[in-house]
């Protein structure tokens, strides 16, 4: 596609250019799960000491910037994230949130944390730089989660309608 240009290799760009990928971690989607199962899960597996992950579990709102707009809560490399699309009061919000992080750079996008209802770690990628698709696979991991636990969730994560390429709509 003439539009995208031609000739670029992003694989031979520095780190200093590609300012989405949330601190350049790179790996398979199993080691970034069992990542954060190990950072996260119980604590006989903590890669960290429980001090340093209580420093990095202050969460607090953002003040500045796009996560202002999106209403991030953000501690030391942490956030809570809210998987899904919708919540009413009708709704099990447990599995709704997670603590992780996401990640984009040029042609990806992913979710990935740890769900302490579920206690499960998890990590979805996509092969685009649009996050809906992301964020719906991980909407939808938080409702297999309730599921495999025998709860029904309902949290709008519906499908992903694509009209323009650049574009995308969730239904």
């Amino acid at each position: 596609n003439p539009a995208w240009g031609s000739g670029v290799v992003v694989q031979d760009q520095t780190a200093s250019i590609l300012g989405w990928t949330c601190g350049n971690m790179v790996g398979r989607a199993q080691d970034v799960a069992q990542f954060f199962w190990d950072l996260l899960g119980p604590s006989d597996s903590r890669l960290v000491s429980e001090e340093s992950l209580a420093f990095m579990r202050n969460y607090q709102p953002m003040t500045t910037g796009w996560g202002k707009l999106a209403h991030i809560t953000y501690g030391a490399g942490l956030m809570i994230n809210r998987a899904a699309f919708k919540l009413d009061n009708s709704t099990d919000w447990h599995y709704a949130y997670y603590e992780g992080h996401g990640g984009e750079t040029y042609g990806f996008s992913s979710n990935q944390g740890f769900s302490s209802k579920a206690q499960a770690a998890f990590s979805v990628v996509t092969n685009t730089d649009n996050t809906t698709y992301a964020a719906v696979a991980a909407c939808r991991m938080m409702v297999a989660f309730a599921e495999t636990r025998g709860e029904q969730v309902d949290y709008g994560c519906g499908k992903v309608i694509i009209d323009n390429p650049l574009e995308s709509l969730v239904v």
